[in-house]
């Protein structure tokens, strides 16, 4: 028993350390979006400061410039975060349109080279998004879709939608088909089998993918990088805020957690979709 208990000491202190591992980058990443420059470059680091929010008042243009420790910087910081809200959405809302009857096809229908599509289609989410940027920043600039808002949520289904097919189709194949063929005896025809038998039994494992495609697209920053200028989403704005020669820091650090805070309310949100979803299969 001793031995045992011991043991169980041992994981949960091991336990402890990881979690106090992982989560210290994040805290202290607050920590310095609410320090000034000279305690965020003091050595050794100070951990006691006294907080100020002027970093997330110039972050959005909140403070009068002039007045600030950085002189006549503006940010508009609002601008990216709703870029970024409006192309990931717009994503995330394409894919499910376009990859659930995809997954669904792929997962019912028997036909001549069916897994060798479906892993042409897995290959582009895992292939080096630089295959592709430097042609489609020539079409998007030839077809007038450069910097905007269509063309970022159609580029985007290249990071999306491999996924939205892949986890419809593992979530389709745990439905029993006794259910759909039911329907069909019944009289149901196709598109009622999926509107009313189908997708209801595919909700929660479509919310969780979702979340999860909706964070692939929020953290993508090449894309974001080489195809827009002025609705740039937030990861590429925040790179702007790293100019040499100037410490800008702690304003940085201010919009890192601005940018954490979607994601992270989504997932709160919708915490128990995510995990049924990532769990689907277990039918009752």
């Amino acid at each position: 028993m001793q031995s045992r208990g011991l043991a169980s000491a041992m994981l949960n202190a091991l336990v402890l350390l990881v979690v106090m591992a992982l989560a210290f980058p994040i805290i202290w990443i607050v920590m310095n979006s609410f320090k000034e420059a000279a305690d965020i470059n003091a050595y050794p680091p100070v951990f006691l400061f006294d907080p100020t929010l002027e970093n997330y008042k110039v972050l959005f243009d909140l403070a009068d410039a002039e007045a600030t420790n950085y002189g006549t910087l503006k940010i508009e910081f609002f601008k990216p975060v709703i870029s970024s809200v409006i192309i990931s959405i717009g994503a995330v809302l394409l894919s499910v349109i376009a990859g659930v009857p995809a997954g669904y096809a792929l997962a019912r229908y028997e036909f001549r080279g069916k897994e060798d599509l479906a892993f042409f289609i897995l290959s582009f989410r895992f292939a080096p998004v630089l295959l592709v940027i430097i042609p489609m920043f020539q079409f998007f600039q030839a077809v007038g879709l450069y910097d905007s808002y269509l063309g970022m949520i159609w580029v985007y289904q290249i990071v999306t939608l491999p996924m939205i097919i892949w986890l419809s189709r593992s979530y389709v194949e745990d439905i029993p088909l006794e259910m759909e063929e039911a329907a069909a005896i019944c009289g149901a025809k196709r598109p009622q089998i999926m509107l009313q038998v189908v997708l209801p039994l595919l909700r929660p494992g479509l919310v969780g993918a979702s979340l999860l495609v909706f964070l692939l697209a929020w953290h993508n920053f090449a894309l974001g990088l080489i195809l827009t200028a002025k609705n740039t989403p937030v990861t590429v704005a925040l790179l702007k805020l790293l100019n040499p020669g100037v410490s800008f820091y702690p304003v940085v650090s201010a919009g890192l957690v601005v940018s954490m805070i979607v994601p992270i309310l989504l997932i709160m949100l919708g915490q128990r979709h995510l995990e049924r979803g990532l769990t689907f299969g277990a039918l009752k």
